[in-house]
Order: structure tokens, then C-alpha cells, then sequence
């Protein structure tokens, strides 16, 4: 199974780093980037775009289903977070055997995990050099926020076509990024101090974070998570629902294709938040993210296609009618029943939703298989209609659970749970136009 987060290339704005190169300069570094990769006659080419920045688009018919590219990473690295196992090797991703962070760290001292088979590698042995050099605080325990600064520090052992490529990439200036170097500095002793080279890490890390992709692989068993920079996936623009998609093979390959036909010069774009979120949820994270509010169609309607994946129970008495945003234009709509058509402000209905997110999110993280199918079932009826988005995230959940995590025995009756919420998930995205997206190919076996 893979899935990601993408915070790729936004609209421009006035917390805009210079671009060095022109939209030309940027397609030629990308071709020399994507080397054996680049298709001979590729269907796409990269242009300046109306949606945003530069963008990507089709040069002839596409077919649905057809692999646009692949792509190797720019710059790749953990992304460490406290709820994933840091005992991962940095560079082939194994979980390193043990139970000790200070076992499975490098021996000669550099702070970073690594396994066996990956400390005497040329690749490790410059990444230990520059991490000795710093002298890190931590011994005998990963130190997340050195793990973080990884993928930004091995834009030192790029060559110069890749460096120019960063440089040619979009980079959005934010207090945080250089907050992560700020921590990351915090865990050495000698970390650099000097303004140039500061500068140039908050120049890629600005790059990085405005443009990479969480990669969620599976790696011998184990689920990996990782930050990626993919410079030709990045320039992909946003639509909520978009003609493109990707997967991962692994942590370092991206494969883009398209969900849907797609003309001879159209632009391919992809989703940067989940297709089966709410309007309310994607224009939320979109803007406290990637700063911009998306004026799709879909988000101008406040059905979505049918779907009512933001609709929530009427709370007038006698009435069960289903509650959805009157307009959608703004963070904080009032909602109106579509049976009663009485009117509801949104702070009274945003409670009603953060208690069935909150509720559902516990029942996710808590409950085993059965638990999740009894409460689905059972009680999320009494305060959740079956087509709002947290409900059918709770879905998602147990077929992922059944089919990829898990390995305990199923009943006939759960499998047969299982199929009916595959069979609901993928109505939703037929409604939504979502076409041959991932998360359809994933829900199907297409892709583990």
C-alpha cells in the first residue's frame, strides 16, 4: 500500500524565494534529472500555467489508466515522526533488528540508524563524515529532529545539474522551515553557523517542503514513511478532482498516471489533499497549508457530486434530514436541511462535526477489527449520516486493516462488512468523476 501527503508547487505569492531558471531552463533540468527515466516521446510537457506557477500538460490524447512518468527522487529522507518507528535504516529503509535505539544506531558515532548492511556504503560513509563533523548531543538515542534535517542535508552531495534544478524549483518562505533548522542545529554541537551556508539550508528546505510528498511504502513487511522531493510530480497542480494520480514502488519512485481521458493540451493535475475529505476539510487544510483556497467546481457545490460527504444530521426535533453547507465559498457557511430547509449557523454545526471526527478518530486509533465493524455499524448511525467523510474514513480503515494489516482469521459475516464498504467507497468516487484514481486501485487490489 502506498499513500502520501504532496505540499507541491502553490500559487504565487509575496512569501516567494526567486526562481532562478525560466519555465524552459526548468523543463531541460528536469530531462537531465529524469535521465534513463524520460520517455522517448513523453505525452506532457512542462509550461507556465493558468491554475498556477508552472504546470504540466498533455501534449497528446491521453488514455485513462495510461503511466504518464516515473521519477527517482531529488532528495529523499525520513520524515521521523514520534509515531513512526525510527529504527528504520536510512538509506535501504529495513527496520534494523532490536529492541534499543542504541543498538540499531551507527556505530562510529554519527547519530543515525543505519543497518549492517548499509554502514560500509559509499553513500552512508559521506552523510557519517558530515554528521561526526557536527558532533551530535545524542549517543545512545535517535534524536528525531536530527533525523528530520537528513533529506535537507543531502542536497551537499548533489551535483551541479540537480543543484540548479532545486534552485530552478519553486520555494515558499515560512517561519517554521528555518524552525526546523533551528532544532535540527540544536542537536549538535558544531552545527554550521554561518549565514551563507544557514542560507542555503533554508533555501532547500523552503524548496523541500514547499514541493515534497510523504511516501508510505511497504518494505519487507514494514511500513515506511518518508520525505520525498520529486521536481517533475511537484510541478503537478491542484484539483480536487484531478486527471492524474500517483502511487509509490518504493520510497524513492513515484509513478504518476492518468484517472481519466485527457485532451491534447490540458493541464494534468492531481489532488494535494484526499479525494474523500469533506469541501470544508480540504478548503481547511489547503489553506492552513498550502495558502490558497481551490474554486472548483466541486468545491462550489455543496452535495459534491451527490455524494454529501459533508453532510451532518438535521438537529431540529422530529427531523432527520441531512444538513450540508449552504455555500461553500467561505470557511465558515451556514448549513441548511435539505428536508426541513431550516438554517443553522456554522459554529453549532462545526460542533456537531468535531464530535464525530473526534469520536470516530478514538474509535480508529482504540479498536480492533470487530470493535471498529460493531461501531460503524451500530452506533455511528445514531449521531453520523453513512455518507460524511469521517465515516467514511472509519471505513477505509478496517478494509486496510483486513486486507493489508491484519492477518488474524475473518468471519464470513465481516468480510461480507468489508465488501459492502469497499462497494460504498467505490460509489463515492464513481459520483465524484474520481475516474481510475489510486485509492480506487488500492481498494481493489490493483495496487498493495
Amino acid at each position: 500500500m502506498s499513500t502520501s501527503t504532496h505540499v507541491p508547487e502553490e500559487p504565487r505569492s509575496s512569501n516567494q524565494m526567486t526562481i532562478s531558471a525560466s519555465t524552459q531552463e526548468l523543463a531541460e533540468l528536469i530531462n537531465i534529472h529524469l535521465g534513463e527515466l524520460r520517455p522517448q516521446d513523453p505525452s506532457w510537457r512542462v509550461a507556465d500555467s493558468p491554475i498556477s506557477g508552472r504546470g504540466i500538460f498533455a501534449t497528446r490524447e491521453i488514455a485513462p489508466g495510461e503511466e504518464l512518468f516515473r521519477e527517482h527522487t531529488l532528495l529523499v529522507g525520513p520524515t521521523a515522526h514520534r509515531s513512526t518507528n525510527l529504527r528504520t535504516c536510512t538509506l535501504c529503509y529495513r527496520l534494523i533488528p532490536g529492541s534499543t535505539d542504541s543498538a540499531a544506531l551507527c556505530p562510529a558515532g554519527c547519530g543515525l540508524p543505519v543497518c549492517s548492511e548499509c554502514r560500509d556504503s559509499s553513500r552512508h560513509d559521506l552523510e557519517c563524515k558530515l554528521f561526526r563533523k557536527w558532533k551530535p548531543l545524542e549517543s545512545q538515542r535517535i534524536e528525531p529532529r536530527a533525523l528530520r534535517i537528513l533529506s535537507v542535508v543531502r542536497c551537499f552531495f548533489l551535483d551541479e545539474a540537480a543543484r540548479k534544478l532545486l534552485y530552478a524549483m519553486q520555494a515558499n518562505m515560512d517561519r517554521y522551515y528555518m524552525q526546523e533548522v533551528q532544532r535540527a542545529a540544536d542537536c549538535f554541537e558544531h552545527f554550521p553557523r554561518e549565514q551563507d551556508m544557514l542560507d542555503y539550508f533554508y533555501r532547500t528546505i523552503c524548496a523541500f517542503n514547499t514541493n515534497a510528498f510523504e511516501s508510505r511504502s511497504n518494505v519487507d513487511g514494514h511500513e515506511v514513511l518518508v520525505r520525498a522531493l520529486f521536481p517533475l510530480a511537484g510541478l503537478l497542480n491542484h484539483q480536487c478532482t484531478p486527471n492524474a494520480a500517483h502511487h509509490f514502488e518504493n520510497g524513492e519512485t513515484i509513478v504518476v498516471c492518468a484517472t481519466e481521458r485527457i485532451p491534447a493540451g490540458a493541464e494534468i493535475t492531481m489532488s494535494y489533499a484526499k479525494l474523500l475529505w469533506s469541501t470544508l476539510a480540504r478548503k481547511i487544510f489547503l489553506g492552513m497549508t498550502k495558502h490558497f483556497i481551490c474554486k472548483c467546481v466541486r468545491c462550489q457545490d455543496p452535495t459534491e457530486n451527490g455524494t454529501y460527504l459533508s453532510a451532518l444530521f438535521c438537529r431540529e426535533q422530529g427531523c432527520r434530514g441531512l444538513v450540508i453547507p449552504v455555500q461553500t465559498r467561505t470557511l465558515q457557511p451556514d448549513w441548511r436541511c435539505i428536508t426541513c430547509e431550516n438554517v443553522f449557523p456554522h459554529a453549532k454545526m462545526a460542533k456537531y462535526q468535531d464530535f464525530a471526527l473526534n469520536t470516530i478518530n478514538n474509535r480508529i486509533n482504540s479498536c480492533s477489527v470487530q470493535d471498529m465493524i460493531h461501531f460503524i455499524n451500530e452506533l455511528c448511525p445514531r449521531f453520523c449520516p453513512s455518507s460524511n467523510y469521517v465515516l467514511i474514513e472509519a471505513k477505509l480503515n478496517v478494509i486496510w486493516r483486513m486486507t493489508r494489516f491484519d492477518h488474524e482469521e475473518y468471519t464470513p459475516e465481516e468480510l461480507g462488512h468489508m465488501d459492502r464498504y469497499r462497494e460504498e467507497v467505490l460509489a463515492i468516487l464513481h459520483k465524484l468523476g474520481a475516474g481510475e484514481c489510486t485509492l480506487k486501485k488500492l481498494i481493489t487490489g490493483e495496487i498493495q
